[in-house]
């Protein structure tokens, strides 16, 4: 596995094509008379990364895998983001999802699709799931 945004899985040899991630940072421009202006560092902006992802006939089914990525955007929930190697790297939401389709069936099913998705930090509160079960499970 690549990486995991939710729920949702990206295999390295199969979807992923590229990650491009984006720090950048806020300042404000305060104007002088007769002087160059000065800059105020206000402060970090919100992260973005981008994740650019190739769905292919021969191991995937297009449809289905645009479908996933989809829904859960259609939520409109913060997902959490993790790499593949275990780096927690924030928590985001789909901000775009753009698709170039490269070949299709004469029946116009998807044969090879690129995908290019683009989140950006979420940095509000986040609801987590309780777990109802507590303590030992119970033999029937």
């Amino acid at each position: 596995m690549f990486a995991q945004l939710g729920d949702i899985k990206f295999e390295l040899i199969t979807y992923f094509n590229g990650l491009n991630e984006t720090t950048s940072y806020n300042y404000v421009e305060h104007q002088r008379i007769e002087n160059k202006p000065l800059l105020q560092f206000l402060g970090k902006n919100l992260q973005e990364e981008e994740i650019n992802l190739n769905f292919h006939k021969t191991f995937c089914v297009p449809e289905d895998e645009l479908k996933k990525l989809k829904t859960a955007s259609d939520k409109a929930s913060p997902l959490k983001f993790i790499k593949g190697n275990g780096e927690y790297v924030g928590i985001f939401v789909v901000e775009e999802i753009k698709q170039t389709t490269e070949q299709a069936s004469p029946e116009g099913d998807l044969v090879s699709v690129q995908i290019a998705v683009r989140l950006r930090e979420y940095a509000g509160q986040v609801k987590e799931e309780k777990n109802t079960q507590k303590g030992f499970k119970k033999k029937a």
